[in-house]
Parts: structure tokens; sequence; C-alpha cells
């Protein structure tokens, strides 16, 4: 099964369950069915697909896919030197988003945390998926209730980000 279909239908189950904490949505209260695949009582959905990864293996492993993969230590936190990118400072609104303390984060991980959140919400209009149907945390982030997928960086570098020099 796809990966994206797992997370897919991992999702249908947390909603049908009632699983989502009321208060932050992002964050999922695991049942004991839960915390066998995740190892936890509880867990965020940016975090999820790090616990599902031990769960998940690719049936025909290629170059291409094995190079976009980021390398970090489990449950360390730590990025080892393979990673690349700019290094940006994050404003306060955005690691609220993301749940996080750090004010500064890697650009493809931004990149990635907000593509991720799209998908799980299904939020790409279904007539044309280079747009974006923002939510109402999504709107405190864009400012609009629609985003064309290419304007998000430009959106995120004039709102929340500061490059390092």
């Amino acid at each position: 099964m796809p990966r994206t279909e797992i997370v897919r239908q991992l999702w249908a189950y947390i909603r049908k369950n009632n699983l989502q904490d009321p208060n932050n949505k992002r964050k999922i209260i695991c049942n004991d069915e839960l915390r066998l695949v995740f190892e936890t009582d509880c867990t965020d959905m940016f975090k999820m697909n790090k616990l599902l990864a031990k769960h998940i293996s690719s049936m025909e492993p290629t170059k291409a896919s094995e190079s976009k993969k980021l390398k970090v230590e489990p449950d360390s936190g730590v990025r080892s030197s393979t990673e690349t990118g700019p290094s940006v400072k994050i404003s306060e609104e955005l690691a609220n988003f993301f749940g996080v303390s750090e004010s500064e984060m890697l650009q493809s991980e931004i990149t990635r945390r907000i593509w991720e959140y799209i998908n799980v919400n299904q939020l790409q209009d279904p007539r044309n998926t280079m747009v974006i149907l923002c939510d109402a945390k999504l709107q405190e982030i864009f400012g609009c209730e629609r985003i064309q997928a290419l304007g998000i960086p430009e959106v995120l570098a004039q709102r929340h980000l500061i490059r390092r020099s």
C-alpha cells in the first residue's frame, strides 16, 4: 500500500475513534491500538510519520527517493550532516503552528511540514490541485482563504522567515 494511503487510512481511524485532542487537532491521543503502532500515549501529526517509518518499507527503493530522505537519528532530534539547505529563523506564529519551541528550522523542513498539514487535512482544491483551500490555521499563517501552491514559499518568506547569513 502506498505511504499516502496508509496515512489517509490512519487519519480516518483517528477521526472515527475521536482520537484528536479537541483543543489542538494536531495532537493525537493514542488508544490501545495506536499505542502498539506509535509506542507512546500521544503524538502530534508532524511526529506521526516519523513514528510510522519503522513500520513501512519501500518495495522498490530508488536512488532518487533515497537521496531525498531526511536523515534524523531516531528519537534524538539531531540532524546529521547530510541534511542541506538554508537554516532560517521562523516567526513565533509559525513555531506555534508547528508546535515547536525552536525559533530556527531548515527551510526544507518548513516546506515539508506545511505540505504534510495540507495533505493530512486534504486542503488541495479537488478541481485544481495547484490551489490550496486554507482552513482557519492556514489562514492565520498565509492571511488568505486560498493560495496558489507555488505561492506558498513566497508568502512564508514575506511573513514568517528570516534568512540566516
